[in-house]
């Protein structure tokens, strides 16, 4: 009985604490899916932001800079008087244009539809490589019968950065159609301290939808990977 006792006394042990255990195969699986994101989303934001340049440019507005990602500079390079500067890490980018000096300061509803114009530039251009790959991917996969995987990959990650891009959270697009929108209704530019707060609470912001955003970007890869897939050959 006292034996009983004291083994109920003691108290339970603890099971010992496991580290993750990294495999060869887990490593390069993860260097595999880094080098994917890293490659797609430079050349999806590059894309992106070239569209909106191209139709700044329509309108007789010159693109000074052209930045995609965000961190240390990985490379600079100038195209004719366009500064292209490729960031470490791509979740971002920005287009810099050159105004004018009688137009650096103008507010208005003409100033907002010129605004609309230079931010569709860019939805329009990551619409079209969705388009232009999704055809090509389908004409593949009837041409050998498989699924294309890593082209269906790249048709919804194309999609998604155009999606995402609607939120009206500044400094995506949809934010800074807001903001434009709001300055034209003032008929004054809003405050330097009011648009940095605007833009710091927008990018605190982001991370909310971001977060959520990763089932709907599951769903759109689930739906990428189902819609005209080509039937298993029985």
């Amino acid at each position: 009985m006292s034996s009983l006792r004291s083994a109920a006394a003691r108290p339970a042990a603890r099971p010992a604490l496991r580290l993750p255990s990294w495999r060869v195969s887990d490593l390069k699986s993860l260097a595999r899916r880094l080098a994917h994101f890293w490659l797609v989303w430079s050349a999806l934001l590059l894309i992106h932001e070239a569209g909106h340049a191209l139709s700044a440019w329509q309108q007789g507005h010159a693109a000074r800079r052209i930045t995609i990602g965000a961190g240390p500079v990985l490379w600079r390079e100038h195209f004719g008087g366009t500064e292209v500067v490729h960031r470490l890490v791509p979740v971002a980018g920005m287009t810099t244009l050159a105004t004018p000096a009688d137009r650096e300061h103008a507010v208005g509803w003409s100033t907002w539809r010129s605004d609309m114009v230079t931010l569709t530039g860019g939805v329009v251009a990551t619409l079209v490589l969705a388009v232009a790959l999704g055809g090509m991917v389908a004409a593949r996969e009837r041409r050998t019968g498989a699924r294309c995987v890593w082209g269906r990959v790249l048709v919804a990650d194309a999609m998604v950065l155009t999606v995402f891009n609607f939120l009206p959270v500044p400094p995506l697009d949809g934010g800074r159609a807001v903001t434009s929108a709001i300055a034209a209704w003032r008929g004054a530019p809003l405050p330097a301290d009011a648009l940095f707060w605007v833009q710091a609470g927008g990018l605190a912001l982001a991370v909310v939808p971001m977060t959520l955003w990763t089932r709907w970007t599951a769903r759109i890869d689930r739906v990428a990977m189902w819609w005209g897939a080509p039937r298993a050959q029985s």
